[in-house]
């Protein structure tokens, strides 16, 4: 046995190893290496309550992963890091992270789009398996314990809290945020520019608002990004009170998370229920329903292919009154309604403050080694989770993230 500063005795041959933030990330980090160095001492600092972020995701539900997709596919659901993300992913992918809830008692079951919950729908219960397993691996939870300082030397890592200090022979970085960065930084990493992501947007047309509550399933949206040609992506798109929110309207702004979006620099989508399909098609259907019902009004007849709210909008936006017969539909008026189901114009003129899930932007990739997420600056030291510059879909994708980067940067930690 050895003595280190604080008294604590550690097993010859092992590390002490901290964690900096007691989120998924750095609880899989810990986990991962008291199981590769079983004769280390853990110990997560988190600056709040440990795993509480855990409780916020899918709605309280806890979307743990997403099983829908293969490695590469699974990669491209992260505008950032994603290729980075491959070397985890092979190691430690869904399929994994499923099997490693299972094998500790945590049922699970897979919804649509591949989205993975516990079977109770209670996020509780992810975060008190994770609470009972770092229990069992004799790591220590430090609560409240924010970490303001940490210096090396001679490959010591000196952590400084409010409590006082004490001494580390590894360091795994899992805090996101202005605290993440900032250890970061101070231990001589680079920090990219940073941006709110996965967030509501405001619309510049009224009839969004008027719509508020309505949720378009399966729909479209495209835009033009300068340099880049044509950006599409397809989902669910709720609509609210300022404009869209929902699963499409995240992908949008993940998107464009470093685009500068205001009123004097919108950005103009394209918003359709039909995404794939042509103004010829969607005009022959139309066609084919007046044509049934010509005593019907246009507002009932388009309202059979949209939800009515949004037919109303359609149609007034077509210049035609909402109660007009469908046999005294023009051939000009059909064409409005047909290039609005194709593509309605929807101008986002901003992002709603106080939305974002995560943070785009983080610690430069180049400076990690994606096999063990250790620094290539400073050895000992290791990231994971947020504090990355990497960021994902919703759908289960930013804690596969956590779970992967943790688990091996763990696993490289205790060894």
């Amino acid at each position: 046995m050895r003595i280190v500063e604080g008294g604590f005795r550690v097993a010859e041959g092992g590390f002490r190893v901290a964690v900096v933030g007691g989120g998924p990330a750095g609880f899989m980090a810990a986990l991962a290496a008291a199981e590769a160095g079983s004769g280390s001492e853990l110990t997560v600092f988190d600056s709040g309550i440990p795993l509480a972020t855990v409780l916020r995701t899918g709605g309280g539900r806890c979307n743990l992963t997403n099983a829908s997709h293969g490695i590469r596919e699974l990669a491209g659901c992260y505008p950032r890091g994603g290729k980075f993300l491959i070397s985890a992913f092979s190691r430690f992918g869904p399929t994994e992270t499923m099997g490693w809830f299972r094998s500790r008692g945590l049922p699970l079951v897979e919804e649509a789009e591949g989205r993975v919950f516990p079977r109770s729908d209670r996020a509780e219960d992810v975060r008190r398996l994770l609470e009972t397993e770092a229990r069992r691996a004799g790591i220590r939870v430090r609560a409240r314990a924010a970490v303001d300082l940490v210096t090396v030397a001679g490959g010591v890592f000196s952590l400084t809290t409010r409590r006082g200090s004490d001494s580390f022979d590894r360091l795994v970085i899992a805090t996101g945020g202005r605290s993440g960065h900032g250890l970061a930084q101070s231990l001589g990493h680079s920090i990219t520019v940073l941006a709110p992501s996965l967030t509501a947007l405001a619309a510049q047309e009224s009839w969004a608002g008027k719509l508020a509550g309505l949720t378009l399933r399966g729909a479209g949206v495209a835009w033009h990004n300068e340099g880049e040609g044509v950006t599409r992506e397809e989902g669910d798109l709720l609509f609210t009170h300022r404009g869209i929110s929902g699963p499409l309207a995240f992908r949008v702004s993940s998107r464009c998370a470093f685009m500068q979006i205001s009123r004097a620099s919108p950005l103009r989508l394209s918003l359709t229920a039909f995404p794939g399909t042509h103004g010829a098609e969607l005009e022959a259907r139309l066609l084919a329903l007046l044509a049934a019902r010509p005593r019907q009004h246009v507002t009932s007849t388009v309202s059979t292919l949209i939800p009515r709210a949004l037919a109303d909008v359609l149609v007034r936006l077509a210049g035609l009154s909402t109660d007009l017969p469908a046999a005294q539909l023009s051939r000009e008026g059909r064409k409005r309604l047909a290039v609005l189901l194709e593509g309605l114009p929807l101008t986002i003129v901003g992002r709603e403050k106080g939305t974002e899930m995560v943070t785009a932007g983080g610690v430069r990739l180049e400076e990690i080694d994606p096999r063990t997420m250790g620094s290539r600056v400073v050895p000992g030291l290791f990231f994971c989770g947020e504090v990355l510059d990497i960021d994902g879909f919703t759908g289960g994708y930013n804690l596969q993230a956590a779970w992967s980067t943790g688990r091996i940067a763990g696993l490289a930690a205790g060894r």
